[in-house]
């Protein structure tokens, strides 16, 4: 007889976990063939699962309705955004704006330059009217030979006047929400450059105009272009202590 823990050649030993006898006693093995597949869902309580397949739910339906949003805002001008153009500029901005147009660009053909003029309350209390200040003449001579220039000097009252034009309507008033936010943030950007006090004395109304020059055509080109420079001129509005802050 040969001893018991001897095995012919090609025989194999039995797998002790497979009958459940391993090494800490009968039925060892049984937990470990199926601890595998209780993890993930399954081991969670139901209240648990519900919680986070209605996260995941309301997560996705949030990225489809801003998507959605988004979309309309800088796809061309459709029946829907038409219809609904105030609750989605009530969604879009100030938070969301979008500085581009999907599917068409709109490059610039004229130079348009923002100025603005003060007026100010003198120590005799005479109330004096200063001349027309380039504030886009300002923000270029920032940029212009400087490599890392700000968005706030790129970006900021050009973006601010192009939204606050875009809410006129056909008698050059702000309409909406959005065109007042936006006649006040233009109102602040003009103040702040001014300061309190300005050409010896107290600000008190502020006045902005655009001048904007069609581009000339190029030599080559046969079009002609009028380069007469056109003017819109608002109103003065008045400045309050904290648009200076």
């Amino acid at each position: 007889m040969q001893p018991p823990d001897v095995r012919e050649p090609g025989e194999e030993l039995p797998d002790p976990a497979a009958d459940g006898q391993g090494p800490e006693g009968e039925g060892a093995g049984a937990p470990a063939a199926h601890g595998g597949r209780l993890g993930g869902l399954a081991a969670l309580k139901p209240v648990s699962v519900i919680i986070i397949v209605l996260s995941v739910v309301g997560v996705a339906v949030a990225a489809v309705v801003h998507s959605v949003m988004l979309f309309l805002n800088i796809a061309p001008l459709n029946t829907v955004s038409q219809k609904h153009a105030a609750g989605l500029n009530s969604y879009i901005y100030p938070e969301f704006a979008q500085d581009w147009k999907l599917f068409a660009p709109n490059p610039t053909s004229a130079n348009t330059h923002v100025q603005a003029r003060v007026k100010v309350l003198m120590p005799d209390g005479a109330l004096k009217t200063t001349g027309w200040m380039d504030l886009t003449a300002m923000d270029e001579a920032w940029i212009v030979h400087n490599p890392l220039p700000s968005q706030a000097h790129q970006n900021q009252l050009r973006g601010a006047w192009s939204n606050y034009v875009s809410t006129l309507d056909d008698k050059g008033r702000p309409v909406g929400l959005f065109g007042t936010l936006m006649q006040e943030y233009l109102l602040r950007i003009a103040a702040q450059r001014f300061g309190p006090h300005f050409d010896g004395g107290t600000v008190q109304n502020v006045q902005l105009r655009s001048a904007s020059t069609p581009i000339a055509a190029p030599s080559w080109s046969n079009q002609y272009v009028d380069t007469t420079t056109g003017y819109l001129v608002e109103p003065w509005w008045t400045v309050k202590a904290e648009d200076f802050k």
